[in-house]
């Protein structure tokens, strides 16, 4: 058990892939991230911080404004009278902003809640109809709670408003963000976000959700499901994580994918959907043969389960006992052992997970997610595939689970995808809409080298094949793994380790999410890359003192979407 390149006309399109014919429109990549977000500072006695840009980009565009929100580590750390070091400012959300469709980017820290220095993470970029765009994220309010906040561009990305406040029940987690038409006022775009709670004291969480008619400067906000354990631990249990919301152009209704966790080793994917924009809400079914009910796809989360440091709990009267901090990873590099709880552990590591990823035109439902090749949750000897299914009469009946990234079914793990519609569809004379003709799919590959891809599958008849022609690589260099979870043993805790970048957590490097959009013919791809390197300060206290390694960067490429 487990606890643009700017866009050109849509008669330009051309082929892409290994074997597509030679473009006059060489794919644009760039990085997006200023050097000045990174820094270095040093004190006496204690090691350096080393804060860098750390991936996990959304993006969105309109017209030739395009717009990434990544985390980031901004923080500032002072010392006290006394000498006591302390965060006087804590911003680890950033944005850049491209004027002329992907050419040229310029970036700053997204602002936190009134009376703030901190946002915490989980940013996600959209824009409405008029060009307005709005960033999503954790951040803390003046009293220090987490909160979900938003933040309002009228600009063009060029600048962002200060935050102002979604909802703070409980402890809120992971927030997504999608902007549509509203129901029956078509004219009107809604804000939408869907995020899930946790109850901590209890161990469960729940699918919360809000709405604005205004723009994004007030909300509504409720819980819209809230499972209840179970005593099979088989079935799915009173845990839910890792939202998406996406919303239909042509109607505003409103799609919510999650996972409700099993307590072994499947996980169950759901998918609700709203017909009234958010007032009510039904659960779509899957009717997939052996599970335990038909709303419900069982699924396996993709990665090796490692232990990413451990935590210390002194009982009473009893001696210490330490927890395995324990994420499922891709990593390279050996097993370096010697963890709390018999978890392998690997300095070069990143979190991933299973977030089911959705794109919706005209009822047809576009669905995909990475799945492990194994039944084992964790297991490390399993790959990964990026799975895709559909829709296409509103969730009534589904096509059967396919594997679209190259090299399907072998030992590599293809993880991290993230999907959009094509534009400029032979079908519609609407040309700022999606068309679910032109599916794209991004996703990382882990080669054999342990490097990393990023790369593109794409489809031109709704998602019914995915050849081998229309995929292709995208980063121009191999992105290796950075050095997240190094030891640092003490005598308190003699399995804690520490990530390169000592403000983030153990094994967080690249993030959980890519982002991709598209527009005016073009398919924007963001992801973290670490193909770039950073050399370590010499310090006698740094565990990796001096070392050259990999440091991540956000990059963001243009490509044809027809």
């Amino acid at each position: 058990m487990r606890l643009p390149h700017f866009a050109v006309a849509a008669c330009a399109a051309f082929a892409v892939g290994s074997a597509a014919a030679a473009s006059p429109f060489k794919p644009l990549e760039r990085r997006v991230n200023d050097p000045a977000l990174d820094s270095i500072q040093t004190f006496a006695g204690t090691r350096p911080f080393v804060k860098t840009t750390n991936g996990e980009p959304a993006l969105a565009e309109h017209g030739a404004t395009l717009v990434s929100v990544f985390r980031t580590v901004g923080a500032q750390v002072d010392a006290n009278a006394q000498g006591q070091l302390y965060l006087s400012s804590n911003r680890r959300l950033a944005y850049a902003h491209s004027q002329d469709g992907g050419r040229n980017w310029r970036s700053d820290y997204l602002p936190p809640l009134p009376g703030s220095t901190t946002t915490l993470g989980y940013g996600m970029v959209a824009a409405d109809r008029s060009g307005r765009f709005y960033a999503s994220s954790l951040g803390a309010d003046a009293g220090g709670r987490t909160t979900v906040a938003l933040n309002r561009s009228l600009d063009g990305g060029r600048h962002f408003a200060p935050a102002v406040p979604v909802d703070a029940a409980e402890r809120p987690d992971r927030p997504w963000l999608a902007v549509g038409p509203a129901p029956g006022a078509r004219w009107r775009d809604n804000v939408y976000l869907s995020w899930v709670s946790f109850d901590d004291s209890v161990g469960s969480s729940v699918l919360r959700f809000a709405r604005s008619t205004d723009g994004g400067a007030t909300f509504t906000t409720k819980t819209v499901f809230a499972p209840e354990p179970d005593p099979d631990p088989n079935n799915p249990q009173n845990t839910v994580q890792f939202p998406t919301i996406a919303v239909d152009r042509y109607d505003g209704r409103i799609y919510v994918a999650f996972l409700q966790f099993g307590w072994v080793s499947n996980d169950y994917l759901r998918i609700m959907a709203s017909d009234d924009g958010g007032e009510t809400f039904r659960t779509l079914a899957f009717n997939r043969a052996g599970a335990p009910s038909p709303q419900v796809m069982p699924v396996v989360q993709p990665g090796t389960n490692t232990e990413c440091g451990a935590v210390r709990y002194d009982p009473p009267g009893g001696p210490p006992q330490f927890f395995s901090n324990s994420y499922l990873t891709l990593h390279s590099g050996p097993d370096i052992g010697q963890s709390s709880g018999g978890l392998p552990r690997y300095v070069n590591a990143t979190r991933i997970n299973l977030q089911p990823m959705l794109a919706v035109s005209k009822g047809v439902i576009h669905l995909v997610w990475s799945n492990s090749t194994s039944d084992e949750f964790g297991d490390p000897a399993s790959g990964a595939d990026i799975l895709y299914m559909r829709s296409d009469d509103d969730g009534a009946t589904w096509t059967e689970p396919a594997a679209v990234n190259a090299g399907a079914g072998g030992s590599g793990r293809s993880v991290t995808p993230a999907i959009a519609l094509g534009a400029f569809g032979a079908e519609t004379s609407l040309p700022l809409l999606p068309s679910p003709r032109n599916v794209h799919i991004t996703y990382y590959t882990q080669e054999a080298d342990g490097r990393l891809s990023f790369n593109l599958a794409q489809s031109r008849d709704r998602g019914h094949s995915f050849p081998d022609a229309r995929k292709r690589r995208l980063n121009a260099k191999p992105i290796a793994l950075a050095p997240t979870n190094v030891p640092l043993p003490t005598a308190a805790n003699p399995y804690q380790t520490t990530n390169y970048d000592r403000l983030m957590t153990p094994c967080a490097s690249l993030g959980e999410y890519t982002g991709i959009s598209v527009g005016l013919g073009m398919v924007h791809a963001a992801w973290g890359d670490s193909s770039a390197t950073i050399q370590q300060p010499v310090d006698p206290l740094d565990p990796i003192s001096g070392q050259t390694h990999a440091k991540e960067n956000v990059h963001v490429i243009g490509q044809s979407a027809l």
